[in-house]
């Protein structure tokens, strides 16, 4: 087992890392080994965390119908 699955939020005890297992968690340990980045075992859980949280705010983007008539924004003004 690698430490991706060990540390996806679908093995036991990590279900509900975010309190909404709609979400799919990318596997955090996997992808940091991938580039080379190293995440301390006591940081992991807050990382998962924040990994579901920003799959959330993706997930709930990538949900959201644009027409193909909308206007485009050229300049933005605050």
């Amino acid at each position: 087992m690698s430490s991706a699955e060990r540390v996806s939020p679908s093995t036991p005890g990590n279900s509900g890392v975010a309190g909404d297992d709609d979400h799919k968690v990318p596997p955090v340990a996997e992808m940091a080994r991938l580039i080379g980045l190293s995440i301390p075992a006591a940081c992991m859980p807050d990382v998962l965390k924040n990994t579901a949280l920003l799959q959330g705010y993706a997930d709930l983007l990538g949900g959201f119908a644009l027409p193909d008539d909308c206007e485009p924004a050229y300049e933005y003004e605050p």
